[in-house]
C-alpha cells in the first residue's frame, strides 16, 4: 500500500501527520507512505529521524500577504503544480491525506484531477484556506472539534469528527524522571511556559514581568521555560535577576517529560497544543496568537475554556501583573487545577490516530473494490 500525506510549514501541521503515519505502520508494517513538504519548516529534520522520505514542493502561503508576496505565491504555483504531477506520477499513491498548509492545496486538487482518492485532516475549530478550497473535491473530511463541519458548507462529503492525533508517547512522560531531566524539583510547582517551535516574544516578556508580582511565592514556585531560539538570551537573562528556581530551553524535544513535570501550562492554542494538554489533562492559561488565520487559535482556546479546562487571557489583555495572578490562583486553588484538569482531559480522544487510519485504510479499499468491479 502507499500514501502519499501532504503536511509542512508548522509543527501544527506536521506532527498529526506524524502520528498518523505511525498509526498506519503499525496496521501495515510495510506500507510506503511518502511526505510531501514545503521546506520551510523543521519538516524533513523530523522526517529523517522517522525513515520516511520527505519530497520537497516549492509553493509558497497565499492568505494575509502583501500584494508583492502575493505576487510571488501565485508566481510559484505553477511550478508547484508541475512537482505535485511529477510526484504524483512518480509514487502512484492510493491515497493522498493532506493536513492543511501550503502543500496541501495543490497536491489534494491534482490528486483528485487523477482520480486518486483523497482525505483532509482540519486541526483547528475553524478551517484553514486550504482545506476549505479541497472540501468540495476530496472523498472525505476529518476534523478534530465538534461543530467545525459547519464551517466547510459542502455537501456529499462524508465528515468525521476524529479528534486530533498526537504523538502516543506525549502522555508517558514520569515526573520524576523529568525532574532529573530538566534539573528541577519534583516536589515544588511548576510552571510550564512556551509559545510554539519559534517562541513567543509577548509570552516570554510578560512571564518575566510577572516574576516580580510572583515573589511572594518564590519558594513554592519554579519554571520550565522553553523561549524560542530568538528570545532565549533575553528570558535566560531575565530569570537570573529572580531567585526562583528555573530551566530555560530554546527547543524541548521532550515534551512529554515537560508536560510530565508540569502543574500548569501557560502557552498559545494551537490545534496540537490543545489535543497534547487534554491527553495529558494539563491545566493551562491559554493565550491565542493574536494573528493566526481567522483568529482559530481563538476558537480551540474558546472550545477548552468553554467547558472549564483552561483559562483563556486574550494577548491584548496579556501583561505581567494579569498572568501572575492566574499563576498565583491556580497555585493556591489545588482543587480548582484538578478539576480543570479533569475537565481538559474530558476534550482528549486519544485514538484520533487510529480513527484517522482507519480512514484513510477504508480509502484504499474502496479504490480497490472499484478497480475489481471495473469491466474487462
Amino acid at each position: 500500500m502507499r500514501v502519499l500525506i501532504a503536511a509542512g510549514g508548522t509543527g501544527g501541521h506536521l506532527f498529526p501527520a506524524l502520528a498518523i503515519a505511525r498509526s498506519l505502520r503499525r496496521r501495515d508494517p510495510e506500507m510506503q507512505i511518502h511526505f510531501a513538504v514545503s521546506g520551510i519548516g523543521r519538516e524533513e529534520e523530523w522526517l529523517e529521524g522517522e525513515g520516511i522520505p520527505a519530497h520537497r514542493i516549492a509553493v509558497k502561503g497565499l492568505k494575509g500577504k502583501r500584494a508583492d508576496q502575493l505576487v510571488l505565491s501565485l508566481a510559484s504555483l505553477p511550478r508547484a503544480l508541475m512537482q505535485c504531477w511529477h510526484l504524483l506520477s512518480l509514487l502512484a499513491p492510493q491515497v493522498v491525506v493532506g493536513l492543511g498548509g501550503y502543500v496541501s492545496g495543490p497536491l489534494l486538487l491534482l490528486s483528485t484531477a487523477k482520480g486518486i482518492p483523497t482525505l483532509i485532516h482540519e486541526q483547528n475549530a475553524f478551517p484553514g484556506l486550504a482545506n476549505r478550497i479541497a472540501a468540495p473535491f476530496v472523498r472525505h473530511i476529518a476534523y478534530s472539534f465538534p461543530g467545525s463541519e459547519r464551517h466547510f458548507r459542502v455537501k456529499r462529503v462524508k465528515m468525521t469528527c476524529t479528534g486530533m492525533p498526537i504523538r502516543r508517547e506525549i502522555t508517558q512522560g514520569s515526573r520524576g524522571e523529568a525532574a532529573l531531566r530538566f534539573g528541577l524539583d519534583p516536589e515544588r510547582f511548576t510552571v510550564l511556559c512556551f509559545g510554539g517551535s519559534q517562541g513567543a516574544r509577548k509570552i516570554n516578556l510578560s512571564l518575566l514581568e510577572s516574576l516580580s508580582h510572583l515573589m511572594p511565592l518564590q519558594r513554592e514556585l519554579q519554571f520550565l521555560h522553553v523561549s524560542g531560539q530568538i528570545e532565549f538570551e533575553t528570558v535566560a537573562s531575565g530569570y537570573s535577576s529572580f531567585p526562583f528556581p528555573a530551566r530555560i530551553f530554546p527547543f524541548v524535544r521532550d515534551m512529554a517529560s515537560a508536560y510530565a513535570l508540569a502543574d500548569l501550562v501557560v502557552c498559545r492554542a494551537g490545534a496540537s497544543t490543545i489535543a497534547e494538554l487534554a491527553a495529558c489533562g494539563k491545566p493551562s492559561i491559554l493565550i491565542p496568537y493574536p494573528h493566526a488565520a481567522n483568529d482559530h487559535q481563538r476558537r480551540n482556546a474558546e472550545a477548552l475554556a468553554g467547558i472549564g479546562g483552561a483559562f483563556l487571557l486574550p494577548d491584548e489583555e496579556l501583561n505581567g501583573s494579569r498572568l501572575a495572578g492566574l499563576i498565583e490562583q491556580c497555585y493556591r486553588d489545588p482543587e480548582g487545577r484538578r478539576i480543570m484538569g479533569m475537565k481538559a482531559g474530558s476534550f482528549a480522544r486519544v485514538d484520533a490516530d487510529q480513527r484517522v487510519a482507519e480512514l484513510v485504510l477504508s480509502l484504499i479499499r474502496e479504490g480497490e473494490r472499484s478497480k475489481e468491479e471495473l469491466p474487462c
